[in-house]
């Protein structure tokens, strides 16, 4: 795991880097790195789903 938060790193930096130079940057490019991020953080986010807590019922808050 320690591998996709680096890549999450490197992916924030590029992103930032390509917001500021989007005028300049290849279309394909533009859409490789969003389709890439996409990926990692979908890669994050299942990695953080929180445990599913008992469903709650009446008498038992």
């Amino acid at each position: 795991m320690p591998q996709l938060h680096a890549r999450g790193v490197e992916l924030v930096v590029e992103l930032l880097d390509a917001a500021e130079h989007f005028e300049q940057m290849p279309p394909d490019h533009i859409k490789k790195l969003l389709r890439e991020t996409s990926l990692v953080l979908g890669d994050l986010l299942a990695r953080d789903v929180p445990p599913e807590r008992p469903a709650r019922t009446a008498g038992n808050p």
